[in-house]
């Protein structure tokens, strides 16, 4: 796409997060696929159900699982299709529901009681290879991984071989984080079992842990990085993806809900409105962002509050969603679905000789049909 093409969508606004809703309760874990259901359940919380009759032009609601609070750059593309028309454009009406991490959000996508959740590529291998989960991966929009390590300048962590012996903080036990903490590590040789951790949450003030030298380091978002690059002369900022191909994020759905052409339908377009996004982003990049910042910002996002920040982060999010080139943004790639597997095996996390080409498709993308 060229970088100067811009979109016109913008002009109509929505009120931003209008349809977000209280965090899900708990209905998940190993009760969750007998107590919340089947797929008939979604029908007054986003199963697809439609409005006005069930046509394929009636307003149809269908539910996404944001597995952090919304209020973060990382769903940009969803905040942005919301409140600037792209999801409308294609009758729907999502709804946003909190979870508690990815784990809840697999067990509701399963349990059919939400159309689509975004979780890391590493959660949805092994959910799929360790615990037979039927989910399918149908869209990848973060190539590379958005989280970073954070270090101090006293004792930095600059590469994979620095995890030997160094204390880590996360964010929460187990996750996305934690498994890529591993894989980095074992990168260098370091046992996963190795790899000392401490879960010291996202509060701001975690790095006087590592200014106290409590802790060796911790995990955050990209956003938070980059506020701690401009806030914390101190702070070291280590970009995982510069020893292994594994932390991108993908749109996952169950098995059931693609083979239900209803869904079929939710799931095309849904992505193809997040497509739109992604390349109206990209495009306003060569405009500083401006149109997609009108667009969020009625949403209180951290990172807006600071626009060096906010563009800074958006900037690296266009580099991750481009990074298999502009041909492939939003979509599954096979090559890389392929090294994170491996990288999985190697560091002992999945079984190898396994076929993960069986776990994606990108049949639900814009022009695959």
């Amino acid at each position: 796409m060229n970088a100067g093409t811009r979109s016109s969508r913008p002009a109509a606004r929505r009120s931003p997060l209008r349809a977000v809703r209280a965090p899900l309760s708990l209905c998940f874990a190993a009760v969750l696929l007998a107590a919340c259901g089947g797929s008939d359940d979604e029908g007054s919380a986003g199963s697809g159900s439609t409005e006005g009759g069930g046509g394929s032009d009636a307003v149809q609601e269908v539910t996404f699982l944001n597995i952090l609070p919304l209020e973060s750059l990382s769903f940009a593309p969803e905040l942005v299709a919301d409140n600037c028309g792209y999801f409308e454009d294609q009758g729907l009406d999502v709804s946003f529901e909190t979870t508690q991490g990815s784990a809840q959000a697999i067990q509701t996508v399963l349990a059919g009681s939400a159309l689509i959740t975004r979780v890391g590529d590493l959660e949805t291998q092994l959910a799929v290879a360790e615990r037979n989960a039927p989910l399918v991966a149908v869209g990848q929009p973060t190539k590379q991984g958005t989280i970073r390590f954070i270090s101090g300048e006293n004792d930095p962590l600059e590469s994979a071989e620095d995890l030997e012996g160094r204390l880590m903080g996360t964010p929460s036990e187990g996750g996305t984080s934690e498994i890529l903490l591993k894989l980095v590590a074992a990168s260098a040789g370091i046992e996963p079992d190795e790899v000392q951790t401490q879960v010291v949450g996202l509060a701001p003030g975690v790095f006087d842990l590592v200014s106290s030298g409590r802790i060796g380091g911790y995990i955050v978002s990209l956003d938070t990085a980059v506020a701690l690059e401009q806030q914390q002369p101190d702070a070291v900022v280590y970009a995982p993806n510069d020893a292994i191909s594994s932390g991108g994020q993908v749109y996952v759905t169950s098995q059931e809900q693609t083979e239900d052409p209803e869904k079929q339908e939710q799931l095309r377009k849904y992505l193809a409105a997040i497509d739109e996004t992604l390349k109206f982003i990209i495009a306003d990049e060569a405009n500083g962002f401006a149109e997609t910042l009108e667009c969020l910002s009625s949403v209180e996002i951290p990172a807006l509050a600071t626009p060096e920040i906010a563009k800074e982060s958006l900037s690296t999010y266009v580099e991750s969603w481009t990074a298999a080139g502009e041909e492939e943004i939003g979509t599954m790639v096979p090559d890389q679905w392929e090294a994170v597997y491996q990288e999985m095996v190697d560091s002992g996390f999945i079984e190898d000789g396994l076929d993960p080409s069986e776990w994606y498709s990108n049949d639900f993308q814009p022009g695959s049909n």
